[in-house]
């Protein structure tokens, strides 16, 4: 056989081989896709009632029914909702329960978006105590409108609220959440010595009262520093509001471990993806339909390049809270924290967003 000969079959067999991988992957995906908890936004119902979660001590302003009314009325913005072509919008959800027989209350929310054209990303926690108007359902927190009607009611009250059109929800179990860290290997993570504490008595009432397991191997070193954390020690930290400024700060530990978890992506290859991908898509309840999914999975390799920037609503010192029917609520400053939100993710200004990033 000649070399040209030679050259012309090689050829012809890699040309056969990445033919074969363009049919094959995503037949593929389809499989692993079906993995997902898929439902349609048309199969889920509002719940008419839902357990009530408890109350909080009280610190929040008591408001009578004039200034109650006056807070509602502030909040039917006449602003337009926001969309754009380039910007897709997931919500990301992290669901407290401790059994699947209703829905859940939404503790973590983060809107992410993908800015193709300025080749951003942005992650926004949305606090689960803001007083908010669930359709058809009435003014109450945030984190209730999950329980109430998952996540399309979820993406519902955030596009109505935040004036910004959510294209689509990602959810999973917190305790889910822990068996996905350990399918990814863990994860590094740096934990400051004050948070350590709480974070190993979160960690102890976690193996003990709800997953069953000894936490021994579990806890969290005592001077802290930098830790390879499994799924109990990273959700624990995720969960910890009781070091700093409570429900704020945790947001922050939130967004801290997602973006470790992207880390993680990156150093991993196509094959090692896959197979991670396998494992974690039955933990996950979404409405991305599928040939969308497949489109961010060709895309993820661009996307993890992306400059990420991370914020939080409400903003230091644009909020007031209030006690209203046995809770504490937080009441954004709504006309000054649209405007800093709607620039952070749909403006290029860097002087813009370099003002909310943290």
């Amino acid at each position: 056989m000649n070399l040209k000969k030679a050259f012309i079959i090689s050829l012809s067999t890699v040309a056969v081989l990445v033919l074969v991988m363009f049919l094959a992957i995503p037949r593929v995906f389809s499989a692993f896709y079906g993995r997902a908890n898929y439902l349609s936004d048309e199969e889920v119902e509002v719940e008419e009632t839902v357990p009530e979660e408890e109350t909080d001590e009280g610190v929040g302003d008591l408001v009578s029914d004039e200034e109650l009314a006056a807070i509602q009325d502030a909040m039917d913005s006449s602003r337009s909702v926001l969309s754009d072509d380039e910007i897709y919008n997931v919500l990301l959800i992290g669901v407290d329960r401790q059994e699947k027989t209703w829905n859940g209350n939404s503790d973590c929310m983060i809107l992410l978006s993908i800015n193709t054209k300025d080749n951003r990303v942005t992650m926004v926690s949305l606090m689960r105590d803001t007083y908010v108007n669930i359709p058809d359902v009435g003014y109450k927190k945030l984190n209730a409108a999950y329980a109430y009607g998952a996540g399309p009611l979820l993406c519902e009250t955030v596009t109505e609220t935040y004036k910004i059109e959510v294209d689509n929800y990602v959810a999973v179990d917190f305790w889910d959440l822990v068996d996905i860290i350990d399918i990814i290997g863990g994860l590094d993570m740096e934990i400051d010595e004050d948070e350590v504490e709480i974070t190993n008595l979160y960690i102890q009432d976690m193996c003990e009262r709800l997953l069953d397991i000894d936490p021994t191997g579990h806890y969290f070193p005592e001077e802290g520093g930098m830790v390879r954390a499994d799924g109990v020690m990273a959700v624990a930290y995720a969960r910890n509001r009781f070091v700093g400024n409570s429900d704020f700060e945790r947001t922050e530990r939130q967004r801290y471990i997602l973006t470790q978890l992207m880390e993680e992506a990156k150093q991993m290859s196509l094959a090692q993806m896959t197979e991670k991908m396998q494992a974690i898509l039955e933990y996950v309840t979404t409405n991305i339909p599928e040939s969308d999914i497949w489109s961010l999975v060709t895309e993820l390799p661009d996307l993890l390049e992306y400059e990420f920037e991370t914020s939080r609503v409400p903003y230091d010192g644009m909020y007031s809270t209030i006690y209203v029917n046995g809770q504490d609520m937080l009441v954004p400053d709504w006309d000054e924290t649209l405007e800093i939100l709607h620039d952070f993710i749909y403006g290029s200004d860097e002087d813009s967003t370099e003002a909310v990033a943290e």
